[in-house]
């Protein structure tokens, strides 16, 4: 047994590069096999050069899909009733567009709002290999970068918001104007205003300074309402979720709705509520103050 494993370990190398290559070749097939039998309309991505824009409006990079699904949350799980959607970033598309100013439309960033449990974290996920949607055209992406779920590293000693700005800092560092970046409620992992205020700082610097096409999911509303005038406020707690990427800020996130929906006691929840309003209220009186 030790004259085996002494073989083997002088040709650790070779074995090494067999893996690889397997892995490799598991990943093409199986990329393979998902277009052909894949649920839903499948799509290969058009990739528009920058000297090839003769049919697009501008040299700015771009990101166009239209009916995507999430590769593998489909009609397996939700039968008819996954809902596609629509992705523009840094180009116009949609009837919402037409006959409107396109300087939103063109906006690199796009923040992605919606209640607990509306899809955003799918939608988040959709972008991949060979495309579940009716069709993809894109300006060429260097790289991708997400910061999507929340963990520690407690043998590093690294809390769950370390952890989240150090990956934060990594994007802001490497990201080009070509880049993707996809952020899932970045600053979930501190107090409120301090975790509104650095994604407030990194949206910034994604639209502002590095022009990425960005997807920025978040449930601090009041960045929302920063880009966005008008946040209506439905007072009822009940919703019915709809499923659908649409323009506009959404202004809450309905936890107590999710709490219903999990069981937790009704006389927890009306207490809940009521504290929410008593901290609603004081959040108002200091911006009056203020």
């Amino acid at each position: 047994m030790r004259r085996l494993f002494s073989n083997f370990d002088k040709k650790c190398k070779d074995w090494q590069t067999a893996v690889e290559c397997m892995a490799v070749l598991d990943v093409l097939l199986s990329k393979s096999r998902y277009s052909q039998s894949g649920d839903g309309p499948m799509a290969r991505p058009e990739i528009v050069l920058p000297g090839d824009r003769s049919q697009s409006r501008d040299s700015r990079p771009f990101l166009d899909l239209r009916g995507s699904c999430h590769p593998c949350v489909t009609k397996t799980f939700f039968g008819d009733d996954f809902i596609p959607n629509d992705i523009f970033i840094g180009c116009p598309g949609g009837e919402e567009e037409e006959g409107q100013d396109n300087g939103k439309a063109l906006a690199p960033c796009v923040l992605v709002t919606g209640p607990n449990m509306g899809g955003k974290s799918t939608l988040m996920c959709v972008l991949g290999c060979y495309v579940p949607a009716e069709s993809l055209r894109l300006s060429p992406v260097d790289r991708v970068f997400t910061r999507l779920g929340t963990s520690d590293r407690i043998m590093s000693g690294e809390s769950t918001f370390f952890v989240e700005l150090s990956e934060t800092a990594s994007i802001l560092l490497h990201a080009t104007n070509n880049s993707l970046v996809l952020l899932d409620e970045l600053g979930r992992g501190t107090a409120t205003y301090d975790g509104t205020a650095i994604a407030s700082a990194v949206v910034k610097e994604l639209s502002e300074k590095i022009c990425c096409r960005t997807l920025f999911s978040t449930h601090y509303h009041s960045l929302a309402c920063m880009v966005e005038n008008e946040c209506k406020d439905p007072s009822q707690e009940t919703i019915t979720f709809l499923y659908k990427f649409i323009r506009g800020a959404w202004p809450k996130s309905y936890g107590f709705n999710v709490a219903r929906l999990a069981n937790i006691p009704e006389e927890a929840i009306q207490s809940g509520q009521k504290k929410a309003r008593e901290f609603e209220r004081s959040t108002v009186s200091l911006r009056i103050f203020k």
